[in-house]
């Protein structure tokens, strides 16, 4: 069967509860989300799954038995719908850092970046692009959800385009529209498995490169381990690795924020191209994460921070309303840093002709 469901306009909807083949579908508006970001719950056996409309679909959180999968983020849901990524409103230590708007947006579990730019803030033709470009803060109405069997399909669809122009338009309508962007989230009832398919279209009359990436951000725990299997392994930024370098491990002091970045080189595939990876447990537990070979490919390992003076707005407010603990992995078409540091071990083709497609399959597997 094959539903419609508004995630804006809620008055479109015939039935704002969606129940078929032991599937629920509804919306979820918490307090302190902003007025028109409704959230998509998905229940089905023991398995919830919270996805984002108002942030490019973005898969929020997912629970197995009441036990959470992903990180509980720091911050709320922003209002991407005045949000402006450009400006100057997040300081870093005190100082305003134009670009880095981001910081109040990093709430999922799993989120598509780019396309201008996926790494850090550059200005490119004399425009600043910002942290980890825009796609992940482009709201969408218009959800699609198709089930047949014990299989769900939830997908949308947004425009990225130039963001300039009419400022009469929101943010996200302005300027030509450069790329289709279709998600796709697949849940199957009969083990758990989360399948993402992101399709990126060049809808313009002209060759472009789409600069994307991901985080995926799971729960972390104390000895929590991130395994990439791989032949090469290097400290970002430079210096030597730590004994315990892919451990989760509280902070001496979790009052400060502690973050490291390990950059994985001639990843080990499978014959489909495809690199594993995995977030394990102490408990024996682990997720498996299947995503393409990549030109970059980071693991990331964050703790506390809580009510610190490090990311700020400008009245001195934190950012961080929890502790900042997450472990995961970032991956992208170019290097986070824009300092070439990338995978030269395989071809990677960058550029989409008009018409063309690239098409960004992952997979997340619960091991018990």
């Amino acid at each position: 069967m094959q539903y419609n469901l508004y995630t804006k306009d809620v008055s479109k909807n015939i039935n704002n509860v969606i129940q078929d083949s032991g599937f629920s579908i509804s919306l979820l508006h918490l307090p302190e989300d902003p007025v028109n970001a409704n959230r998509i719950k998905i229940s089905y056996d023991n398995t919830v799954i919270d996805l984002l409309p108002s942030k490019g679909l973005s898969l929020g959180q997912a629970w197995i038995k009441g036990q959470s999968v992903f990180w509980e983020a720091p911050i709320i849901l922003p209002d991407t719908e005045t949000i402006d990524l450009w400006s100057d409103e997040v300081c870093i230590n005190g100082n305003p850092a134009k670009g880095f708007t981001f910081l109040k947006t990093l709430v999922a579990g799993v989120e598509l970046y780019g396309l201008s730019n996926w790494g850090m803030p550059v200005e490119k033709d004399l425009k600043l692009q910002p942290l980890h470009g825009e796609t992940s803060n482009i709201p969408v109405d218009k959800v699609s959800c198709s089930i047949e069997d014990d299989c769900l399909t939830i997908s949308a669809s947004f425009d990225y385009r130039t963001f300039e122009g009419d400022m009469n338009l929101p943010w996200y309508q302005r300027g030509e529209a450069l790329y289709k962007v279709t998600k796709k989230v697949m849940l199957k009832k009969s083990a758990w498995e989360i399948k993402l398919e992101d399709t990126i279209e060049n809808i313009s009359n002209r060759s472009l490169t789409p600069d994307w990436g991901y985080h995926i951000t799971f729960r972390a725990e104390d000895g929590t381990q991130v395994i990439v299997p791989s032949a090469k392994t290097e400290v970002r930024g430079g210096g030597l690795l730590s004994e315990n370098y892919n451990i989760w491990k509280p902070g001496a002091d979790m009052s400060k924020r502690t973050e490291s970045g390990i950059i994985y080189k001639e990843l080990h595939t499978t014959g489909e191209n495809n690199s594993v990876s995995a977030i394990k447990y102490p408990d024996g537990s682990y997720v498996e994460i299947i995503v393409p070979q990549v030109p970059y490919f980071q693991t990331w390992i964050c703790a506390g921070g809580k009510g610190s003076n490090e990311f700020t707005f400008k009245n001195g407010e934190s950012l961080l309303h929890k502790n900042w603990d997450g472990i995961g992995i970032e991956i992208g078409s170019s290097a986070l840093d824009h300092d070439g540091n990338i995978d030269r071990s395989f071809h990677y083709q960058p550029d989409l002709e008009p018409g063309q497609k690239l098409v960004i399959p992952i997979g997340l597997w619960l091991h018990n």
